[in-house]
């Protein structure tokens, strides 16, 4: 059981189907629940609904309840009412499905690894330079061997199958974006998990900050996936930061939220821990203290 293998595992797509079959007909049985997308119709591939169905049930976001299929708790609460306000909070829900513990205690096996594959793959594509990592699918193959100390026991991309569904799952994650070219940048991610990173705190020193990201967003710097996917990686072909440098996937999705008033970065000269964003090249960018959300504006 894998996540990035599309043939066989699903799509991000078909998962939207499901999940607004359910939040706009209710709990249904099975055979009813594939009907409701489309399961009789001669364009809709069957396979993928029940692909798709059968993953994501093994994976903990449905379940059965008394012969009928529904999205279990509690993600189901925190889906909504609606099927539009469901599809627009599913992708949040969906990486916290995936990055759970028990889906990843089987990190670097091949078989049984339920959604370690999506999750080392994401740490690994964000322990990249972004600014020089081209994400044409023959080319990540070939870094990959690269940088990987065993690729005969530690795989990430495996063949253009996952990397394309690696990348089709980065974008609906969260992960990455795509314009005139598809790039890594996890904004839209960590934007997601502000309000867990920060709790009842309105501040955080600079290293919190990016401790607490890493507790909730495993994949990012210093997080449980990202810190085994680095421990695998070759130190010629892959220069470890030094401590307090944040990766360049990061800097960049902290940089934009500061821009865009999400967050505001501050450096104090009168406290001790610093983190350093990096740009370019690992060009310091600037070096922050404080990580603040913006102030909340009275009602008139």
């Amino acid at each position: 059981m894998s996540v990035l293998n599309q043939a066989s595992d699903g799509l991000y797509t078909v998962l939207i189907v499901l999940v607004r079959a359910i939040v706009r007909f209710g709990p249904r049985s099975r055979e009813d629940l594939l009907l409701a997308c489309g399961g009789a119709v001669d364009a809709v591939d069957t396979s993928q609904l029940t692909q798709t169905l059968n993953r994501w049930t093994e994976l903990g976001l449905f379940s059965q309840e008394a012969g009928s299929v529904t999205v279990a708790e509690p993600y189901r609460s925190g889906l909504g009412k609606s099927a539009d306000e469901a599809e627009a909070r599913l992708p949040r829900i969906v990486r916290t499905v995936a990055m759970l513990a028990e889906n990843n205690e089987r990190f670097w096996e091949r078989e049984k690894s339920r959604s370690a594959d999506l999750s080392r793959a994401v740490a690994w594509m964000l322990a990249q330079d972004v600014y020089a990592l081209d994400g044409n699918v023959k080319k990540l193959a070939v870094l990959e061997e690269a940088q990987i100390v065993d690729s005969a026991k530690q795989t990430i991309g495996k063949n253009d199958t996952r990397w394309n569904g690696l990348k089709a799952w980065m974008l609906y994650l969260g992960f990455a974006r795509d314009g005139m070219q598809w790039v890594v940048d996890p904004t839209l991610a960590l934007r997601d998990v502000l309000p867990d990173i920060f709790g009842s705190s309105r501040e955080l020193t600079g290293p919190a900050f990016i401790e607490r990201a890493g507790s909730v967003l495993p994949v990012l710097d210093g997080g449980a996936y990202r810190t085994q996917v680095e421990a695998s990686l070759k130190e010629r072909s892959w220069p470890r930061p030094r401590a307090g440098l944040l990766s360049s996937s990061l800097s960049r999705a902290i940089q934009r939220l500061d821009r865009e008033g999400a967050i505001t970065l501050a450096n104090r000269s009168d406290t001790e821990g610093v983190v350093t964003l990096a740009g370019t090249n690992m060009r310091t960018w600037r070096e922050v203290s404080h990580v603040a959300l913006p102030p909340v504006r009275k009602a008139r």
